[in-house]
C-alpha cells in the first residue's frame, strides 16, 4: 500500500457541496462549457477504468480487514466499507446489465480535458457526484440536469445512461476512499515500527521514509502517528535530571512544528472521508431504488416537447417509445439535436 510505483493516492471526488440555486448555476456553466463531439471508431470506454477500480477495492479491502494487524482500531469509514463491500462488488453485474459497452460508444463524448474521451454523461455525473459529496437526491439531480440544458442539451439515450453512470463515478470514489483508508493504515503501521525500533533510526533512514511517504501522499499521517507514538518516551535518564529528548523526538522536532495543528487536519479528514464513504454507498442503494422513468419525464427536453402534442399524450408507453426511438434516429441522421427534430 505504500509503493511509490502506485504513485499518489488519489484525493477523493469532494468539491464544495451545491444547495439548489449554486446547482443551477453550476449546471449551465459546465452545459456551455462542454464540447462534445461523436466517439471515435474503437474508442475505448470507461469500463477498463471500472475493471481497476473493482481490483483496487478487493486489494484494498484485503489489506484493511484479512491480513492480521497491530492494534490500531478500524476507522468508522473503513467499518462502512466493511459492511457493504457486498454491495460495492454487485455494482460491477449491475452496471453490466445496465447499459452494453456498445450503447456508451454510441454516446457523445467529450474533446477536452480533464474528462476527454469519455460520455458526456460521465462528466455531468462526475461533476453531480463531486459537488454532493457522493450523496443522491433526485430533486436536487433534477435541478441540476434541467439548469445543464439550458445551455447543453441532452439526449434521451444520454438521460438513459445517467443511473449506470452515476453508479460507475460513485465505484470511482469509493475506490480513491478505500486505497486512501488503506494507505494511511499501512503509514500509521510503519510510524509504529519506527516508533518501536526508534533507538536505532537516524535522521537520514527517518528522511528517507518520509520521502517515500510524501510520493505516496501520506506523509502526514506518518508523521501524525509517529509523533503520537514518541509522545512521553526519553531516552535513559543516565543521571540527568531531564533525560535527553530520543534522537526520533528532535527530528520531529523540526519535521512536525504544530502536532496539533497536523493532528487537528487529520480529525477533519477522517470524519470527512467517513461521511463520504457513507453517502456514497446510501447513494448506491438510492440510485436502485430511484424512479428513473419519472425523473427523466422531468429531464427530457424531447419528452416535454411531445408531451405538448394532445396525440403523443394520448398514447400508451409503448407507442411513445417507439416514436421517441423514431426521433433518436432522425437526430443521429439529421445532427440536429433531439428536441429541435420533434419541434419539426
Amino acid at each position: 500500500m505504500l509503493g511509490v510505483r502506485a504513485g499518489r493516492v488519489l484525493e477523493p471526488l469532494r468539491a464544495e457541496v451545491f444547495g439548489v440555486a449554486r446547482f443551477e448555476e453550476h449546471g449551465r456553466h459546465l452545459g456551455a462549457s462542454h464540447d462534445a463531439g461523436k466517439a471515435s471508431l474503437g474508442s475505448s470506454t470507461f469500463y477498463p477504468r471500472l475493471q481497476s477500480n473493482i481490483r483496487a477495492l478487493r486489494a484494498a479491502y484485503r489489506y484493511l480487514f484479512d491480513a492480521p494487524h497491530d492494534e490500531h482500531a478500524i476507522s468508522p469509514a473503513a467499518e462502512w466499507l466493511f459492511d457493504n463491500f457486498h454491495l460495492i462488488e454487485s455494482q460491477l453485474k449491475e452496471i453490466r446489465a445496465g447499459l452494453s459497452p456498445r450503447y456508451y460508444r454510441s454516446l457523445p463524448v467529450l474533446q477536452s480535458a480533464p474528462l476527454v474521451g469519455l460520455p458526456r454523461v460521465y462528466g455531468v455525473a462526475w461533476s453531480f457526484v463531486a459537488h454532493t459529496d457522493s450523496a443522491f437526491d433526485e430533486s436536487l439531480l433534477v435541478h441540476f440536469l434541467n439548469a445543464y440544458q439550458q445551455t447543453c442539451e441532452l439526449s434521451q439515450g444520454e438521460l438513459w445512461a445517467l443511473p449506470t453512470t452515476l453508479r460507475v463515478v460513485l465505484i470511482e470514489n469509493l475506490r480513491r476512499l478505500a486505497e486512501r483508508l488503506a494507505s494511511h493504515k499501512a503509514a500509521q503501521e510503519l510510524a509504529s515500527l519506527c516508533a518501536a525500533r526508534c533507538e536505532a533510526l537516524t535522521p537520514e533512514t527517518l528522511d528517507a521514509a518520509c520521502a517515500v511517504m510524501e510520493e505516496r501522499g501520506v506523509a502526514p499521517v506518518f508523521l501524525a502517528h509517529l509523533a503520537q507514538s514518541m509522545a512521553g518516551r526519553r531516552a535513559p535518564a543516565g543521571g540527568v535530571p531531564v533525560p535527553p529528548l530520543l534522537p526520533v523526538q528532535q527530528w520531529l522536532q523540526t519535521a512536525v512544528p504544530d502536532l496539533v495543528a497536523l493532528q487537528t487536519r487529520q480529525q477533519i479528514n477522517q470524519a470527512a472521508d467517513q461521511l463520504s464513504m457513507g453517502n456514497a454507498v446510501t447513494a448506491l442503494r438510492l440510485i436502485g431504488a430511484a424512479d428513473w422513468s419519472d425523473i427523466i419525464s422531468q429531464t427530457s427536453l424531447v419528452l416535454r416537447t411531445m408531451l405538448q402534442s394532445p396525440v403523443f399524450a394520448a398514447e400508451d408507453e409503448a407507442t411513445r417509445n417507439t416514436t421517441l426511438h423514431g426521433i433518436e434516429r432522425l437526430s443521429a441522421r439529421s445532427g440536429q439535436g433531439e428536441a429541435a427534430v420533434a419541434q419539426a
